[in-house]
């Protein structure tokens, strides 16, 4: 299964038969791991906004939840904005 691009750019490039540094290896993973949490976050993080703003919003607190997931909502998308699934080997 190939990585995502973010993680084939991190991986070095090495002459034949050469074997990538085990730490670029680990950042290209947490690269990948990055990227779909973001990614599946700002799928899901729009639920419990849409729930929040449709019973309303009475207080300063609820306010603040509110605006503190519209936040990380957008963190989300920017961290997951690159993500896709990886191909299926034919």
């Amino acid at each position: 299964m190939p990585l995502s691009r973010l993680a084939e750019r991190c991986m070095p490039r090495t002459e034949a038969g050469e074997e990538p540094a085990a730490v670029g290896r680990l950042r290209c993973l947490g690269a990948t791991t990055v990227e779909a949490i973001g990614f599946w976050a700002a799928v899901a993080l729009p639920i419990p906004t849409l729930a929040l703003l449709t019973a309303g919003v009475g207080t300063p607190t609820e306010l603040l939840v509110v605006a503190g997931l519209l936040a990380t909502n957008l963190l989300a998308f920017y961290l997951g904005h690159d993500y896709s699934r990886p191909e299926a080997d034919a």
